[in-house]
């Protein structure tokens, strides 16, 4: 019996078009084994496992506009672009966190792992919370990235991005045993990721010159991504892999605060997996792939 991945690519607000996708896998009890999340991909990820149903929307689109939520006031506040103490700490008051159905959907089939980099090593980490406060700043850690954000200190050590190292954890997953996989993107097909700028380049020696391994991953994470993508192609056309991405490219960014384009993106994830029951169900059915409720 095959064991089934669930990957979910990060991207800061383009994640709105995995919440949807998500929202439907509620909606239908679609739960697989263990699911690997990056940055926002991981935040959202926090709401499915906890199965509840629209909150990976309305924290964000219900905050967005707020000024501690990301901009210059929260910079100026936490010296990063996105606030923090606003995202992880007041929102949660709000749209509290269901720890117990968080956990107890969790068993030794099925685990929720969050994706850091170690700004040591510059290579990735994968962890599997087990109490809400690991939860809470192992999110914080997966979504802090360099130059807009700062580094997360926890455990001993300074934590990055998990897109920096490990955007789309395809790799950790078939190493954990997982031979198919759900994987939900947040770029359109044919997508490329270009090399880090000059300017970007130039600031990450200048702001982080005392992690020449992080800088070496962030210069080389194209190079990563990139092949990643071209694997994943391969295995869909295996049929060991089942893909949810934006039909095009979406007029959604990273920083992007308009409500009406996050909701129309929201939208789009929810609408394509609905047309895509089936297809799934064909999916997981073939070759003995196992869902687990």
């Amino acid at each position: 019996m095959s064991r089934v991945s669930l990957i979910i690519e990060g991207g800061g607000m383009r994640g709105l078009f995995s919440a949807g996708v998500l929202d439907f896998f509620i909606q239908r009890n679609l739960y697989f084994n263990n699911v690997y999340g990056v940055s926002a991909g991981a935040c959202h990820g926090l709401s499915y496992i906890s199965k509840q149903f629209d909150r990976a929307r309305r924290v964000n689109i219900n905050y967005v506009k707020n000024p501690g939520y990301s901009g210059i006031a929260a910079f100026l506040r936490e010296a990063t672009f996105f606030g923090f103490d606003y995202i992880f700490n007041k929102i949660p008051r709000r749209e509290p966190i269901d720890w117990y159905n968080f956990f107890n959907n969790q068993n030794p089939e099925r685990k929720f792992y969050i994706t850091v980099t170690d700004s040591q090593t510059g290579t990735p980490g994968y962890f599997s919370p087990s109490t809400p406060e690991e939860a809470i700043q192992w999110l914080r850690a997966s979504s802090s990235l360099p130059i807009i954000g700062k580094p997360v200190k926890y455990k001993g050590r300074i934590w990055f991005d998990g897109g920096i190292s490990d955007s789309i954890p395809l790799e950790k997953a078939e190493s954990q045993g997982h031979t198919k996989h759900v994987i939900i993107l947040t770029r359109e097909k044919g997508y490329v990721k270009p090399p880090l700028s000059k300017t970007e380049k130039r600031l990450l020696k200048l702001l982080y010159s005392k992690y020449p391994a992080l800088i070496s991953a962030s210069e080389n994470r194209h190079i990563k991504y990139n092949g990643t993508l071209e694997k994943i192609a391969r295995l869909e056309a295996e049929g060991r892999a089942f893909v949810y991405r934006p039909s095009g490219e979406i007029p959604v960014g990273r920083l992007t605060k308009n409500v009406k384009k996050l909701e129309s993106l929201y939208r789009e994830g929810y609408e394509q997996a609905c047309s895509k029951e089936k297809n799934l169900k064909n999916f997981l059915e073939q070759n003995n792939g196992a869902l687990q409720n």
